[in-house]
This record gives structure tokens, C-alpha cells and sequence, in this order.
């Protein structure tokens, strides 16, 4: 079965519930309907409706047909602990305006306690990026980036105000596949409270991410940290 059939139906069926094609509670037309619409086999449709049900967005019932169970949410942070997605790609998603602010681009030399923090070799050379991203308007994270220098050649601040994924695979043609991540509450620090109106928080929720192309190097380490009021994170669980 080609991939790339399934995979199409798959995010044309997932942008149309985003956008508000099929909404929360309804059912997505019938098998006949969607195969007719896509000009593809059943077998094929299944596989991306099988998709959808893995992301949580819809709820196949027997006999009954297939239900939407998506629904948009707030100012969370991201969507899904299992996705690898941009701030970029999960704003617009969500229907939200992003904006980003580049407050520091430095190139820097791996040193032994950096390269304890984030996992990157001593001695290599990294790009050191400080952004505070934005939601409407309103400053909701602060990330600290460390990309691989030989990685991300050509990259800019100008650049780095958009979408460094996009960036990345698009210009330096990188297959971005895998990311380790781990979550903690930290006491906000002076800088998180200069960024962000924390009132009357004390503390932010901090995410590190260790991201891989490909070739399985990791290019990428990430301190992302977020404002209280809009962490919130899914994870699909079934019994």
C-alpha cells in the first residue's frame, strides 16, 4: 500500500476536523463516501482513519460509523507528548498567531558542563539560540536552543524568527524523526520573569528535548520554558 496515499488522506481528514469541517461529536461520511471522495481503496482509507484514531481525533464505533472526538483547546503549550511538531505548525493548527523574539545568537565551543546538560559531545561546536515565542501577542515560552553548527549552516536570526524545523527540511534537506524528552516544574528564574508575565506564578513548567535526524544524530538540545498558565500537554491512553 503506498504511503504516501494513506498518509495524504490522513492529514487532509485531520485538517478538516482542525478546521471545523467535522466537529466535535460528528461522524465523518461513510466508508463508500470517503473512498469515492479520495478515489482510493477501503483498505487504504482504513489505514488513515486507523491514524486518526491513534491521534485521538477520531473514534471508530462499530456499526455506527466514525466519530470525532477532537476538540480544540486553549493557550496550551503543544499538543501531544508523541508528536514531533513546531511552535510554528502548532500555533497555526490551534488558529493561533506566533511570533518570535531572538534575544541571543552566539556561536559556542561544548565545554564538559554543557556537554553533561545537554548530551553533545565536548569540543563540538554548537549555535546557541535564546527565543521568547509568543501567542497572540502574549510571551508564553523562553527557549534555550543548542543546535549542532555543522547541522544548521546558513541558519539566521532572521530565519530563526520563523521555523528552524522548516529550515531544516526544507534548505538543508534534514529528516527530523525522533525526541527525547523530559518534564519538570522549576522555580521561575530572573530571566524567565523578564520575559514573561508570571504573576502570580513563582515557577515555570520546563521541558529538555533531545532531538534526532535520520542518520541518528542528535542535532538539536532544548530548554523550553513555559509559562504555567498555558502547559498543557496530552497523551492518549487506552486500557
Amino acid at each position: 500500500m503506498p504511503r504516501a496515499i494513506y498518509e495524504g488522506i490522513y492529514r487532509d481528514l485531520k485538517g478538516k476536523i482542525q478546521e471545523g469541517t467535522y466537529t466535535y461529536e460528528d461522524f465523518l461520511p461513510t466508508e463508500s463516501e470517503l473512498t469515492a471522495q479520495y478515489g482510493c481503496s477501503r483498505n487504504t482509507l482504513r489505514r488513515a482513519v486507523s491514524m486518526l484514531a491513534d491521534d485521538a481525533y477520531v473514534q471508530p464505533m462499530h456499526g455506527r460509523g466514525v466519530r470525532v472526538i477532537w476538540q480544540r483547546e486553549g493557550h496550551s503549550a503543544q499538543g501531544s507528548l508523541s508528536g514531533v511538531e513546531s511552535f510554528v505548525e502548532f500555533a497555526r493548527r490551534n488558529g493561533l498567531t506566533p511570533s518570535t523574539s531572538v534575544k541571543s545568537f552566539e556561536q559556542v565551543t561544548c565545554g564538559s558542563g554543557l556537554s553533561r546538560r545537554t548530551g553533545f559531545a565536548e569540543g563540538v561546536e554548537l549555535l546557541r539560540i535564546v527565543r521568547v515565542r509568543s501567542l497572540d501577542g502574549e510571551a508564553r515560552q523562553v527557549d534555550h536552543d543548542y543546535f549542532l553548527a555543522s547541522a544548521v549552516a546558513g541558519l539566521t536570526p532572521e530565519i530563526a524568527e520563523g521555523s528552524v524545523y522548516h529550515f531544516l527540511e526544507s534548505e538543508r534537506h534534514m529528516r527530523i524523526l525522533t525526541s527525547k524528552r523530559r518534564i519538570t516544574v522549576q522555580l521561575a528564574t530572573d530571566e524567565d520573569c523578564s520575559y514573561m508575565d508570571l504573576d502570580p506564578y513563582n515557577c515555570v513548567a520546563v521541558m529538555e528535548n533531545q532531538s534526532f535526524n535520520s542518520e541518528g544524530v542528535m542535532f538539536e538540545y532544548t530548554q523550553v520554558r513555559y509559562h504555567p498558565d498555558s502547559f498543557s500537554y496530552n497523551l492518549v491512553s487506552r486500557r
